[in-house]
């Protein structure tokens, strides 16, 4: 029997309202389902979730031009950190792309639909 659409907003809601960090890294490898999430994280960022529809949120988050990074950025990844114990972790989305520096120089924006099943 399928979820209902109300079902599915809500649970779209839940996970919009838990991501709290998106983390820039320098692992490069892959990203797959089975990701552990950032592997060496760079910087770590509050972003910004809309709900879309029942099915999608956004979010964006952006690296300013004051700050500069030591290795190249290669990932994203959004996740849940638990306010209250910082070892709690939940890894929600990763993505890998190829290297950009970040230096005083540009600003880093990204933004990412992801579609909930």
């Amino acid at each position: 029997m399928p979820l209902l659409i109300e079902a599915h907003r809500y649970l779209v809601e839940q996970l919009a309202g838990r991501i709290n960090e998106m983390v820039f890294g320098a692992d490069g490898t892959i990203a797959t389902s089975e990701d552990g999430g950032a592997g060496r994280p760079l910087t770590i960022v509050t972003p910004t979730i809309r709900v879309i529809d029942e099915h999608t949120l956004s979010a964006e988050g952006v690296i300013p031009s004051s700050t500069t990074l030591s290795l190249p950025v290669k990932e994203v990844c959004l996740q849940y950190r638990n306010p209250t114990d910082s070892t709690d972790i939940t890894p929600i989305f990763r993505y890998t792309f190829d290297p950009i520096t970040k230096d005083t120089t540009n600003e880093l924006k990204f933004s990412v639909l992801v579609e909930v099943k």
